[in-house]
């Protein structure tokens, strides 16, 4: 009996959630097919401009199904290919949309923020794999150059002992685990830390993740190791691990 009703909760949840998804497709994706775009990037582009021309104020309609558009639609205008092509006033207006649902994300249960994450994840992957293109060498640089600034920034967050900043530059998922971990070090590990991991090569860029190579003298000899760094669900390159 306690097998059938875990069975069956699992399959609730399954469910659940495809619903959701289904919901979340249809409210950012159906204004689609309003309009005839020469590819997938113009579409999105038109796609966020008539959203943010749509909702350049107030967010009326506050309910969860609503907001999952709304955040999907921000999500969209936020892609850098598609947030490059706007022009001053439409950024200022995503701007404020991104602080009327930060507004009404405060107000939400903890399981309903798990239930946007949860259809975000599922679909916003899709749409930057359409968008995908391949890195030209000058973007592969100017990445580097971003990247290689926020490690730089956390290893100097933990030479100064602020656990609270270094942590700050990592994944969501992974940030409690390089707390507790930094926890553990005395000011002198932690400063050693930041001295000796400084040195990173870029090593490829895949989709909306960045591998470099970690080369170190932590234990009085040669080593090296991968560092990964993620797009997180704001479009902010993060840490992931080290």
């Amino acid at each position: 009996m306690k097998e059938c009703s875990r069975l069956k909760n699992k399959s609730v949840i399954t469910i659940t959630i495809a619903v959701q998804t289904v919901v979340f497709i249809l409210l950012i994706g159906l204004q689609n097919y309003s309009y005839s775009a020469q590819n997938e990037e113009e579409g999105y582009t038109q796609q966020c401009r008539n959203f943010l021309n749509k909702h350049s104020g107030e967010l009326k309609d506050q309910s969860f199904e609503k907001l999952l558009g709304y955040i999907g639609n921000a999500q969209i205008c936020k892609i850098e290919s598609i947030y490059n092509k706007l022009t001053e006033e439409e950024k200022s207006r995503l701007k404020t949309v991104l602080i009327n649902i930060e507004d009404i994300e405060k107000r939400l249960s903890k399981e309903k923020h798990e239930r946007i994450k949860e259809s975000i994840d599922v679909i916003m992957p899709t749409i930057e794999n359409e968008l995908l293109k391949e890195l030209t060498k000058d973007e592969i640089k100017e990445l580097d150059y971003l990247l290689r600034g926020k490690w730089n920034d956390m290893l100097k967050a933990l030479t100064q002992n602020d656990i609270d900043k270094a942590v700050s530059y990592f994944h969501h998922t992974a940030s409690d685990r390089y707390r507790k971990l930094f926890k553990t070090l005395n000011p002198d590990g932690r400063k050693k830390i930041g001295n000796d991991l400084a040195n990173i090569q870029i090593v490829e860029v895949v989709k909306n993740t960045a591998i470099y190579k970690i080369t170190s003298k932590l234990k009085d000899e040669k080593s090296s190791f991968q560092l990964a760094f993620v797009k997180d669900l704001h479009g902010e390159w993060v840490i992931k691990s080290f």
